[in-house]
This record gives structure tokens, sequence and C-alpha cells, in this order.
């Protein structure tokens, strides 16, 4: 499943990188250049493919010369806040208890770094109400592209998404406060 994850995003990092570096090399064109902001700015371009090539892209492969298109034949929509999250709860005493750890805990760790990242990146999300607004427009803008295409949505996946990318600002604030501590320690010394 994990390796699964891995193979289909490297594929589209690697398909879209030559996009990004000729976009971010005319974006900064006339502009100040910072080595370890580009860094971060791949680390977040790859995570953020990573993350939409397996929520909103369509899943293809090629088979005998022809691009194949995974339909999904099982779609479900829950618009029942907890519903799910209250039935992957149970089943973690349960036969498919690694069905819904994977569950339950993807749909977490999975966008942690959006939390992290948007901060770090643009200055302009580091205040609490605006990443409340950008963990919720983020899970919600992602259920509602599968709804349209066929996917299963479910409210609860918003929920689970939001704490997540709450929880990754949480982290970035925590390591603003101790760059900032560090800093100020040294001046001292």
């Amino acid at each position: 499943m994990i390796e699964q994850f891995l193979q289909s995003t490297a594929a589209y990092c690697i398909i879209l990188t030559p996009v990004y570096v000729i976009a971010r090399f005319l974006w900064l064109k006339n502009k100040k250049k910072s080595f370890i902001r580009e860094i971060v700015m791949l680390l977040f371009f790859f995570y953020s493919v990573s993350i939409f090539s397996q929520t909103i892209i369509p899943q293809f492969w090629i088979e005998n010369g022809h691009i194949k298109v995974a339909t999904h034949t099982y779609r479900s929509n829950n618009l029942v806040p907890f519903a799910t999250i209250s039935a992957y709860t149970e089943l973690l005493q349960g036969p498919l208890v690694r069905i819904a750890f994977y569950n339950l805990a993807g749909n977490v760790v999975l966008f942690i770094p959006f939390g992290f990242f948007i901060p770090l990146v643009w200055r302009f999300f580091r205040k609490w109400g605006k990443m409340i607004i950008v963990s919720l427009a983020i899970p919600l803008f992602i259920e509602g592209i599968q709804y349209f295409i066929g996917r299963s949505t479910d409210i609860d996946d918003v929920i689970l998404n939001a704490l997540a990318i709450l929880i990754g600002y949480l982290l970035y604030l925590i390591l603003a406060w101790f760059s900032k501590f560090m800093k100020n320690e040294q001046k001292r010394l």
C-alpha cells in the first residue's frame, strides 16, 4: 500500500518537476533568490503533487501501449460528521484493524505538512485565523473535487485533514518559537 503510493507519487513528481523548475525560474528571473527557500519550495511542491496525485488526479497506467484510467466502482458519500471515524474506531479492535488504522492515521499524517509548509513559505499565513481557514479550505477543495470526479467523499476526511493541518501549524509555531529562542540565546552569549 505505501509502496504503491510512493511509486505513483514519484512518477507524478518526475513528470511535473521540469514544469515546476521552468515556472520557478521565470518567476524568479528578476527577483532576489534564496537557496534555502528554493529547497523548501521544491519540497512543498513534491509534497503537494504527492497529495493531489492521490486525491484528485485520476489514477492511470499504461497497458499494452494504451493509457488506462482507473474507474471507481465503489463510491460512498458521508455527510454525517464522525460517522466514518466512529466506524473505523470500532474496527481498531477487529480483523480489519489495518484498514481502519491506515484510513484514520493516513488522513491525519498525510496532511500535517500542509500546516507546516504553508506558513513557512508564505508569511501571510502565519496567523491562527488564516490557518484555520486554510485548514478547512484545502480538505473541502479536495473532497469537493472528489465528489465531481466520481470518487468517495466524506466529511470525516475534512475533519481529520483539517485537524492534521492545524497540528502541522502548531509544529511550525513550536519550531518558530524555538528558532527565535535560540537566536536570542546566541545574542546573549
